[in-house]
């Protein structure tokens, strides 16, 4: 197997996990309200499209915060979502 390839299956998990310890900490329920606010349009539900933004903003992130992302990914996360909210009210 390629090295690089099982490096970004091992990417794809680790956000997968991040994705589902956001669901959980803040209580995002099921459905695909987020997918165009989060994702790229084409996935299913809230937290495919939530592990696509989770990846995105892993490579964005600073080497610092790589060893603890939770904390950084959730206010990254409230943000984004209250930015919307108010883009729509």
């Amino acid at each position: 197997m390629n090295f690089s390839h099982s490096l970004s299956i091992s990417r794809a998990s680790f956000a997968a996990r991040l994705a589902s310890a956001l669901v959980f900490s803040m209580q995002i329920p099921e459905g695909s309200a987020l997918v165009y606010v989060l994702g790229q349009g084409d996935e299913s539900s809230n937290l495919s499209a939530l592990s696509n933004w989770v990846e995105k903003e892993l490579c964005e992130m600073d080497e610092d915060n790589l060893n603890d992302p939770l904390p950084v990914l959730i206010g990254n996360l409230e943000r984004t979502l209250n930015s919307v909210q108010e883009l729509m009210a």
